[in-house]
């Protein structure tokens, strides 16, 4: 039996800890958004952890861009970006 989600809503304090534990604790969450048509929700089945300014593989590495300032702020926010050419395989 696979277990409903949980979707207690998280405080911002959740996600003002370090990225490599706060990954993992998001895993199996499910974010809930509703619109002025409908409720969309998505359960977190990966996440990526960088560390910031300090992290080469960050877009926050080069600094604060208007693209890239929320990874600036409060902790609590997202930054989602989409990935061009990307393809699903199968093995």
């Amino acid at each position: 039996m696979i277990e409903s989600p949980d979707r207690t809503p998280l405080p911002r304090g959740f996600f003002d800890r370090p990225v490599l534990e706060v990954a993992p604790d998001l895993l199996g969450r499910t974010l809930v958004r509703m619109t002025d048509d409908c409720l969309i929700e998505l359960r977190l089945t990966e996440v990526e952890a960088y560390a910031g300014e300090a992290d080469p593989g960050s877009h926050a590495f080069r600094g604060r861009t208007a693209r890239t300032a929320v990874m600036f702020g409060r902790p609590g926010h997202a930054y989602v970006y989409f990935t061009h050419h990307t393809s699903r395989q199968s093995a």
